[in-house]
């Protein structure tokens, strides 16, 4: 075989090969960027899925800051940088809306999207670093079905409330800011009264429908910096984040008398209720989250004790 031979053999084989990775790139789901060190991008290739994209072919030439918004674009070229500087892959997680690339199809989806971006350094023909391979690799339902299972760890089953385990959780957390910076940290704990009795009336059913319809109304009527939860049976924690005892006084009767007005519906029949509630606030002299949490069910008692549907202050 002659030199001439020799080289269209060659030419031939990297023809083939350069088939083979293209094709291979159009069967990936997202596009296959490159990017120098710049930020340019020099190339798109492949992905079948547009869901967020009109064509890639219209970065080509454009810079990461024209096509991301700046904060997006900023960690992009410092992953760029690092895998360059590195002669490593880098991997980033990152979600990208419709709205947050120039160019993306009016009939994307609205929601958001979350990638995983591959970064990998590509040496040219003087065995020097000028640019990288990004494969994005879409992971939305990976994410979403890893926030069902935190959701699903950290809630009632029932009500939707959050449960106990993440209330002791971050109240633990709230009570040792409290302590170091002296903020205002109360508590309330809060009991529909007679609960018994509603479910020997009116079955299980109806007590199931007065606790999601209990959950409801005090998660609309709290602060997005409350937190609410159901501590057991018909037993809530609230914990009220920079409020004083009067200042959680104000909140646990406005529950309080809200409750008493709000008749519960079931089975065409009228669920009338009440609630006691017991507050406790972060004292000096508490050493741990228990004895807050203590003084707010003695006080629960105490309001029991003196005739349901009232609050008192432990």
């Amino acid at each position: 075989m002659d030199m001439w031979e020799k080289l269209q053999s060659f030419e031939q084989n990297f023809f083939t090969i350069e088939q083979q990775l293209q094709s291979t790139a159009m069967a990936l789901p997202d596009p296959i960027f490159v990017i120098d060190k710049s930020g340019k991008y020099l190339d798109v290739i492949g992905g079948k899925e547009r869901s967020l994209y009109h064509s890639g072919a219209s970065f080509i030439g454009k810079y990461l800051h024209d096509v991301l918004p700046e904060p997006l674009a900023d960690t992009f070229m410092q992953t760029v940088d690092e895998a360059i500087e590195d002669d490593s892959l880098k991997t980033i997680e990152y979600p990208i809306g419709p709205g947050d690339i120039i160019g993306s199809s009016p009939g994307a989806s609205n929601d958001t999207q979350w990638f995983e971006g591959r970064v990998y350094p590509i040496k040219d023909q003087g065995d020097e670093i000028n640019s990288v391979i990004w494969l994005p690799i879409n992971i939305t339902d990976r994410k979403n079905l890893a926030e069902r299972l935190q959701d699903l760890s950290e809630r009632d089953a029932l009500t939707g409330a959050y449960n106990s385990r993440h209330f002791m959780h971050i109240f633990n957390q709230e009570f040792s800011i409290a302590r170091r910076y002296k903020n205002k940290l109360s508590v309330c704990l809060i009991d529909i009264d007679n609960f018994k009795d509603i479910n020997e009336r009116y079955g299980h059913g109806g007590g199931d429908v007065v606790l999601k319809r209990f959950v409801l109304f005090c998660e609309d009527i709290l602060r997005d910096s409350d937190l609410f939860a159901r501590y057991g049976g018909e037993e809530f924690f609230c914990m009220l984040p920079n409020t004083p005892s009067l200042g959680a006084a104000i909140i646990a009767e406005r529950i309080r008398s809200n409750i008493e007005e709000m008749p519960v519906t079931f089975n065409k029949q009228t669920i009338q209720l009440t609630v006691s509630i017991g507050i406790s606030l972060v004292l000096d002299s508490d050493t741990n989250s228990t004895a807050v949490l203590s003084r707010a069910e003695a006080a629960l008692y105490q309001a029991k004790k003196n005739g349901f549907n009232r609050i008192e202050i432990g």
